[in-house]
């Protein structure tokens, strides 16, 4: 079975362009002013990065909060590597780092929600992984 999934994307001006889906949510688009961009929104790579870090957080909270861990806080410092020899110019390797803050936070258990998003749940970074090294690390913080 499959699930279709349909978004349009639009110039704006200059290189900046507005994806947008059925319901009308949207994201922007724009390149580093070295080629040419202004700079106002991310670029396609970042949003790719960003994607990466948006689904393997979403997964790792929802599992957290599953195990009953008090999260107060949850970011993801996403850091990629890109080869720069020659066009295209793609992510090599990505590390994902996971700060928790909350009151006593397991660490078996962020460990074991980190392992099952990258390995089961986090749809992105399956698609990425045949081609991406990706690693993580976390460090939690005691509310």
């Amino acid at each position: 079975m499959s699930v279709q999934k349909k978004i349009d994307v639009e110039w704006k001006t200059n290189l900046q362009f507005k994806a947008k889906n059925p319901k009308g949510l949207s994201v922007d688009f724009d390149v580093p002013s070295a080629h040419g961009g202004d700079e106002t929104a991310l670029s396609p790579m970042e949003n790719v990065l960003a994607s990466l870090a948006a689904c393997s957080s979403l997964n790792v909270l929802i599992i957290l909060k599953k195990k009953r861990q008090k999260v107060t806080s949850y970011k993801i410092e996403a850091i990629a590597h890109k080869k720069t020899d020659a066009p295209p110019k793609v992510f090599t390797k990505v590390h994902l780092k996971h700060i928790v803050t909350g009151e006593n936070i397991n660490p078996k258990a962020l460990e074991k929600a980190i392992e099952l998003s990258e390995e089961k749940y986090c749809s992105v970074a399956a698609m990425l992984k045949e081609t991406v090294e990706i690693t993580s690390s976390y460090k939690i913080i005691e509310a």
